[in-house]
């Protein structure tokens, strides 16, 4: 622990002593930078509030293997990302940026104890490659199995039905229980952090509105070629009624508040937490006890989940196990579809964007993709939106000329909720597995895959294993067999790959569109052409 005194010059020295600290701890260098830029942005604030004169506390240290950096400072309560203690317009963007991040892993707490302000940083390490954890599961899985086979059948079987099943089914009761906490706790929080109701009045309504509409109609748009690569039932169509629709959106409304959690309904969950979010929203400073419980829970359920995540390569290993084993790999094979099928909605949905922009703007799609190249190929060579961040805001502002204003709320709020690529993702996925199995693929059944897949990337946790609650929700909708999961979830983080750059590239298209709407898009620059 290190006392400085807040003059500038001290700043900069706290501000290298952070990155010396996180670079010395392996913390993925885009995340170094943000946080070393947040750690400045807050002493700045402090110095502005309490003098230069004033002392100013830095603690770097590991607590239980994780990096952790302190800021402390003694004197009255003061949270620099809090929008009621100032009027200031760039500090409230900030006080709605930090709280949307916080659903991002990558936002610092406040807190303030015995009379000190705590302003604490906790940064993950560089986690290793999930395609390289993934790529080794698959073949050790598919090496072990194989040899098994020399076994006899009734040492095989009793392999698979006396130990992998049982574990198997452990694993799968622990994801869940942990996706319903785990959504509603993502959703509530989310909605609280927009910051207050006059920014959800004026930018974020009008965000959040066409986000909903564009998510649904994008959706049906990339999902549309797929179809005709599987045979689709026509039971129940010449038999719909308005009354079936009307079952599906009256089916959102749970009978009572625990029932969505018991049953797994991703529906009744999204909108208890989407009525709970805005309840606190509008109650405001009521509500700060029930916010910091969800907040805090929030943490702790992520927390629970991103290291459930880290057993996923053992647990494919033992899916894949024990589908050679028991005869049934062939299953994983006939899987191909999904891939280029998913490819296919995403290059649908991103002409359309591609177009619509340059049609509409007057600009021309080569200075668009020229724009938007860089951001595009961080995500696709990444598979994190966090990695994209700084790119996507500096790409939407000084680049694409949308106004800051809209930036600052609209990129955070917008990786975490506009996501076309998981949407496509996740009805790629629902054709394929309901082909595998043998679900009757009906207009109905598709109506209610194209709803779940569209609010389940709304609602999806922006943490590692975050998907995995979407899969198990989604297939438990569609009465799709557990045992699809393991596949999918084995094809998942090569389809990440794919799916980031779509939502990133569509998101930017949005806030474009956005921009242009309410009269703050910079024309000239959107058209510049780059050097």
């Amino acid at each position: 622990m290190v006392t400085y005194l807040l003059t500038n010059s001290n700043i900069d020295i706290i501000s290298d002593e952070i990155g010396a600290f996180l670079d010395k701890c392996k913390v993925d260098r885009k995340d170094a930078m943000r946080i070393k830029l947040a750690a400045e942005e807050t002493l700045i604030q402090f110095q502005e509030r309490f003098g230069e004169t004033k002392e100013i506390r830095l603690d770097c240290r590991k607590r239980l293997g994780r990096p952790r950096i302190e800021i402390s400072i003694v004197g009255e309560r003061f949270n620099p990302f809090e929008t009621t203690n100032t009027s200031n317009t760039e500090l409230e963007g900030s006080a709605v940026l930090h709280g949307i991040l916080t659903n991002m892993g990558i936002a610092p707490n406040w807190e303030y104890k015995n009379g000190v302000n705590l302003i604490a940083f906790t940064p993950k390490r560089k986690p290793p490659s999930q395609v390289a954890q993934l790529g080794i599961s698959i073949v050790v899985a598919v090496v072990c199995g194989f040899l098994c086979m020399l076994l006899p059948d009734g040492v095989r079987l009793a392999i698979s039905e006396e130990l992998i099943t049982p574990v198997f089914g452990s694993f799968m009761g622990l994801l869940s229980a942990i996706s319903g906490p785990l959504i509603f706790l993502s959703v509530a929080w989310g909605i609280y952090s927009i910051g207050d109701t006059a920014t959800l009045g004026t930018i974020g309504k009008r965000m959040i509105s066409r986000i909903l509409k564009m998510s649904f109609v994008l959706t049906v748009l990339g999902v549309a070629p797929m179809l005709f690569f599987f045979n689709l039932s026509l039971d129940g169509a010449t038999s719909f009624k308005f009354s079936e629709l009307l079952k599906i959106v009256l089916g959102m409304i749970p009978s009572n508040f625990f029932a969505p959690f018991v049953n797994g309904n991703p529906l009744q969950i999204i909108f208890i937490a989407s009525t709970v979010g805005l309840a606190m929203l509008i109650l405001g400073s009521k509500t700060t006890i029930a916010a910091t419980m969800i907040e805090q829970s929030n943490y702790i359920v992520q927390l629970m989940m991103e290291t459930i995540s880290k057993f996923v390569p053992i647990f494919i290993f033992g899916s894949i196990f024990n589908m050679i084993i028991s005869g049934s790999f062939s299953a994983l094979m006939k899987a191909y579809k999904v891939l280029p099928l998913m490819l296919l909605g995403q290059v649908v949905v991103m002409l359309f964007y591609l177009l619509w922009v340059s049609v509409s703007k007057k600009v021309s799609p080569q200075v668009i993709m020229k724009k938007t190249f860089q951001s595009f190929i961080i995500a696709l060579t990444t598979a994190s939106s966090s990695a994209v961040f700084s790119s996507n805001m500096e790409t939407c502002e000084r680049r694409l000329g949308v106004d800051k204003r809209i930036v600052n709320f609209g990129v955070p709020l917008g990786q975490i909720i506009f996501m076309l690529g998981c949407s496509t993702m996740f009805m790629a996925s629902a054709l394929c597995m309901a082909e595998i199995y043998a679900v009757n693929i009906a207009p109905m059944w598709i109506l209610t895959a194209l709803i779940i897949s569209v609010i389940l990337a709304i609602a999806a946790p922006p943490i590692p294993g975050g998907a995995l609650t979407c899969y198990t929700m989604l297939f438990v909708q569609l009465n799709i067999p557990a045992e699809a999961i393991p596949i999918i979830i084995a094809l998942n983080v090569i389809m990440e790959f794919f799916a980031t750059p779509c939502n990133i590239f569509t998101l930017q298209m949005e806030l474009v569109e956005l921009a242009g709407d309410l009269n703050m898009l910079d024309y000239n620059k959107l058209r510049k052409e780059m050097k």
